[in-house]
């Protein structure tokens, strides 16, 4: 179960920081939020650009308990992976490996076989749930409907 919403989430106080610091929020045509109608979120390490317009690198963080013998991984993943992506997906994949290695190399590979074009890193980290939650009958796909997907605006 994920922890965070996703990134492209334009929350209250960064949409106030952006306008603060000169930048926009448009719109696309999916009704996804943009800074100034470019990117699709807040905080980022690079587009240095959009640092004037108040894009920020410091990272949204949140403390919670882990449970070892509940939670089995953490996934850490670009936005070349969750804007194709969903979470749901990413659990499905990652609970069908064998280990962390490749269940990162999974969902990497399934964000380029839905058409990333973008930077696409992910990270499993296994907690000592892994493997509890194995699911055999999902298989890897490599197709799906695009609309579904935040990168066809």
């Amino acid at each position: 179960m994920p922890s965070f919403p996703g990134y492209h989430v334009i929350v209250f106080f960064s949409w106030t920081r952006i306008k603060k610091c000169g930048g926009f929020v448009a719109w696309n045509s999916l009704g996804q939020p943009h800074v100034n109608g470019r990117l699709a979120m807040t905080r980022s390490l690079g587009d240095l650009d959009l640092k004037t317009s108040g894009v920020i690198a410091e990272p949204e963080t949140k403390r919670i308990k882990l449970h070892h013998a509940d939670d089995s991984f953490l996934v850490l993943t670009t936005d070349g992976i969750n804007f194709m992506v969903n979470s749901q997906e990413i659990c499905d994949f990652v609970n069908q490996c064998h280990d962390p290695n490749e269940a990162a190399h999974a969902v990497i590979e399934q964000a380029i076989q839905y058409g990333s074009e973008d930077n696409s890193t992910a990270v499993v980290v296994p907690f000592g749930a892994w493997g509890k939650y194995k699911n055999s009958e999902i298989n890897f796909s490599f197709s799906r409907s695009f609309a579904s997907s935040g990168r066809w605006a």
